[in-house]
């Protein structure tokens, strides 16, 4: 999962400590393979090479079953040097598309911080700040944002 430590890293070490960083990047790059086979998952490519990547599911980010209508955005993560060049939107409108035609109605994600500029940009609201818990030592600051299509 090199695109996600990649697109992660560089975004995270802009706010927080190297050590958080380190720590955050072990538990978030760690692929779900389920997820990654689904049909709720894309790769974007831009001359073979892996750009960005991004997907949703029911069930939460954290493996508990989901409730319908509400999806979760899960991994949306673009190559640095592929940002801001429609990639990130393209990933969240394949990503909006696929959730609709499976009667998903709200989209839910917890975003970094410096990752909600994008996603508001999208549509989604800011629902508030939380603390997200990725292991025994391992907490980083988050935001709650909602999509409704």
């Amino acid at each position: 999962m090199e695109l996600l430590s990649c697109s992660y890293g560089q975004l995270l070490a802009r706010d927080h400590p190297v050590e958080l960083v380190e720590k955050t990047l072990t538990v978030m790059c760690q692929p779900v393979p389920r997820l990654l086979r689904g049909a709720q998952y894309v790769l974007a490519r831009r001359q073979g090479h892996v750009v960005g990547m991004g997907g949703w599911s029911r069930e939460t980010p954290f493996g508990r079953p989901g409730v319908d209508g509400l999806g979760h955005v899960r991994h949306l993560a673009v190559h640095p040097k592929a940002r801001r060049s429609g990639v990130g939107r393209a990933i969240f409108g394949w990503i909006a598309e696929t959730a609709q035609a499976a009667q998903v109605t709200r989209l839910s994600c917890l975003s970094t911080q410096r990752a909600v500029p994008f996603f508001a940009a999208m549509g989604m609201q800011a629902q508030g700040d939380v603390l997200l818990h990725l292991g025994p030592d391992v907490s980083l600051p988050a935001m709650q944002m909602c999509w409704s299509g």
